[in-house]
């Protein structure tokens, strides 16, 4: 008695047809470069698309506002550092020592908070500069000067002004005379052009930071300037 023989599936086959059962099931994947994630509703999708763009737009209003608070602090801290080292220079004048007697004193004071680097001092008489006592002394006070001189030469004193870093709160004599006791012609004769219109002093100086300023000591605020020129070689008080 012979036995039939089935003929065996075939195991590709049947690998085959699972393999389309669960292709069939899952769907493949869209390629895509992103999601868009929405509700589903289009009002609520256009409402968080507006709030998006607000929070952004108000992300950029808020960071330029925070950029310019910055600005106006480091302009102000600047400000500060100028301030903290700027110097003021004043003039004055003292016709007696300590003791009452005469004695001329012209004072270059710095009345600031920081050193006054002086790179320009001019003593200027009727608009002329004179660079010493000397040659001033001579243009203002010629008569006075020939009689000192024969009576006695008073003692007379300058010092150099330009070039001369003056701290703060502290003081310099640009010219001193010293009369003896019976020599008061040149004395009373400088006194007395000091005290009227035609002698004229004029400063240029700058800061440590180098902020410079102008004065004719008229009581007037210092003028700022780009810089202090000097020429080279030029010869100043």
């Amino acid at each position: 008695m012979e036995e039939s023989i089935e003929p065996e599936q075939s195991t590709e086959t049947g690998e085959a047809i699972a393999e389309g059962e669960v292709s069939g099931l899952m769907p493949e994947p869209e390629h895509g470069h992103g999601h868009e994630h929405k509700s589903g509703i289009p009002w609520l999708d256009g409402i968080i698309a507006v709030s998006v763009i607000f929070i952004s737009v108000m992300s950029l209003v808020v960071s330029i506002e925070h950029g310019k608070s910055m600005e106006k602090m480091v302009e102000q801290n600047q400000k500060l550092v100028v301030a903290s080292t700027m110097p003021i220079l004043m003039i004055t004048g003292s016709e007696f020592d300590a003791s009452g007697k005469p004695f001329f004193r012209e004072i270059i004071s710095n009345g600031g908070v920081g050193p006054a680097i002086i790179d320009r001092f001019e003593i200027r008489y009727k608009g002329i500069v004179y660079i010493d006592e000397n040659a001033l002394l001579k243009a203002c006070c010629a008569e006075s000067l020939l009689k000192s001189r024969k009576d006695g030469y008073p003692q007379v004193f300058y010092s150099n002004v330009s070039g001369y870093i003056l701290p703060a709160h502290e003081k310099i004599d640009s010219i001193t005379i010293k009369p003896d006791k019976d020599g008061l012609d040149l004395f009373n004769a400088f006194n007395r052009v000091r005290d009227g219109n035609d002698l004229t002093f004029h400063a240029c100086y700058c800061s440590v930071l180098n902020e410079c300023w102008e004065t004719n000591f008229d009581r007037k605020r210092p003028q700022p300037v780009k810089e202090c020129k000097v020429s080279p070689g030029e010869k100043l008080w």
